[in-house]
């Protein structure tokens, strides 16, 4: 039993001539050609070929993730250290994955007050599918929306620090050697995301509205213990300003460090000012308007 092909060039080996019409027509008749063995290999290749870039995929994706976690401890561990960091994509991914876990821990910690106010809202009208709808598209527009203003954030203290830093380091060294900072803070924000998941978060209801002050409290803990994650992933970057800073200006004998600190702090505050007039102030009206219409 073989495929055309094969039987052809068989045919054609014995024969020095290449078969005719009727004779393959007798051969698949005989069963020498089987049509359907020629389907099921030409299968069990694809299937094989599709198995093997399968696991080629694999294995250099575990490799790239060994290779990440092989460079992002000494970071996480010794920041301050670590002077000569490499890298480039390697540091544009955390950056992006600390962004999106900061996002992430705030967003999340909304949507469930969101949820619960809801849930509450449902005990008292079952007119609830359509505002449902309309709170996951809100949900999800928020977290784009805090994705770009946490990125903004995150670099507005970048054109301050070239400025200070220029006569040391060159643009691209003083983008990297803050980067590597985004390493301790992506583990500061993971827990943001753990905890958003599971501080409590009150749920309102009839027999809940007679103790308002406890479901307040709660409430405002619950963000709290948020927002404190968040202030020390910002401290975090500013310890990371301040030991660049430090770096680059060693052996600055005209300007005291604490004074570049100083002056890197105001131009980080008029690039927040203006993200926030240009950027973040018009995202905010149009979750406005989604809210509105909700």
């Amino acid at each position: 039993m073989a495929t055309k092909e094969e039987w052809t060039e068989y045919f054609a080996l014995i024969n020095d001539r290449q078969p005719s019409a009727d004779e393959i027509l007798i051969a698949i008749e005989k069963g020498d050609i089987d049509l359907g063995y020629a389907e099921s290999k030409n299968n069990t290749q694809a299937s094989t070929e599709i198995t093997e870039d399968a696991n080629r995929a694999y294995v250099n994706a575990k490799q790239h993730a060994g290779n990440y976690w092989t460079w992002v401890k000494p970071l996480i561990l010794k920041p301050s250290q670590n002077k000569n960091v490499s890298g480039g994509v390697f540091l544009w991914v955390t950056f992006a994955v600390a962004s999106v876990l900061g996002a992430w821990s705030l967003s999340n910690i909304i949507r469930r007050g969101i949820n619960s106010a809801l849930a509450s809202y449902s005990s008292f009208s079952n007119e609830t599918a359509s505002i449902r709808s309309q709170l996951n598209t809100f949900n999800m527009q928020f977290f784009v929306y805090s994705v770009i203003i946490f990125a903004l954030m995150y670099l507005a203290a970048v054109p301050g620090l070239m400025l200070i830093n220029r006569h040391t380091f060159s643009m691209k060294e003083t983008l990297t050697k803050y980067l590597k900072w985004f390493a301790p803070l992506t583990l500061v924000n993971l827990v943001g995301v753990v905890l958003s998941f599971i501080i409590p978060i009150p749920s309102i209801s009839v027999w809940s509205l007679s103790n308002i002050s406890s479901v307040m409290q709660t409430l405002f803990s619950s963000f709290g213990i948020v927002t404190i994650i968040l202030i020390l992933g910002s401290i975090v970057l500013v310890t990371g300003q301040q030991f660049l800073i430090a770096e680059a200006n060693e052996s600055n004998k005209k300007i005291d460090a604490f004074w570049l600190v100083l002056i890197q702090w105001i131009i980080n505050i008029i690039i927040i000012i203006i993200e926030l007039e240009v950027i973040v102030a018009p995202l905010l009206q149009s979750l406005a308007k989604s809210v509105a219409n909700v």
